[in-house]
């Protein structure tokens, strides 16, 4: 093996190697860089996936306008055979004190540093009781959802069909599945599709 190719050949290693190496070390700053700034997106393959399962209506990226100007933002409505549920998504990459009492919750995102911010479990329920004055929704089969990271830690606390659940993207397919094998009456298939239609509808008209 000569000079020149030995030289080559450690150049183009050692290269590999530093590439390997930067991948490594900004993997994890790119991934929280994207999921912070395009959650929906990320998230929305999961949702997708479960209401393709199931065969569920997907509404997308809702919006609707409520009175006096103010709009009404839910990530996915995902109508089902039993229930409807209204998520959305929210990325924490560290761990949250949390309690669905407190107005505010506590978000560490390092060893030492934290944010307060604003309890998503209850700004989750109060736009599931605005979508259900804005569209003829019957609350007691909506669901509120804040759907997370699987890495999100967060203080365990109790959770129920009325205020609303806080579930990881690994949580949602199996937590869908038990609803709906609930001993309840299911929505009307017309009714459902209408729903569907309607929401699309006014998303769309808010949209222009």
């Amino acid at each position: 093996m000569t000079h020149e190719l030995r030289a080559t050949i450690f150049i183009v290693v050692s290269t590999l190697l530093i590439l390997a190496y930067l991948a490594w070390v900004l993997t994890g700053p790119i991934k929280r860089f994207l999921y912070r700034h395009f959650t929906v997106r990320f998230y929305y393959p999961v949702v997708r996936q479960v209401a393709l399962d199931h065969d569920f209506f997907l509404v997308n990226e809702f919006v609707g306008s409520l009175s006096g100007g103010d709009q009404l933002h839910i990530d996915h409505i995902l109508i089902g055979e039993k229930y409807i549920y209204c998520i959305r998504d929210r990325y924490y990459p560290g761990t949250l004190l949390s309690d669905p009492e407190d107005e505010m919750w506590t978000f560490y995102s390092g060893k030492t540093k934290s944010v307060q911010i604003s309890n998503p479990v209850s700004i989750n329920r109060f736009r599931v009781e605005r979508l259900c004055l804005l569209a003829p929704i019957d609350r007691s089969i909506v669901i509120p959802i804040v759907l997370v990271n699987n890495d999100c830690y967060y203080t365990p606390f109790e959770q129920d069909d009325a205020s609303g659940y806080f579930l990881s993207l690994k949580q949602l397919a199996k937590f869908v599945d038990l609803k709906e094998a609930e001993d309840v009456s299911p929505i009307n298939a017309l009714v459902a599709e209408s729903l569907a239609n309607d929401l699309s509808k006014m998303k769309s008209h808010d949209a222009k």
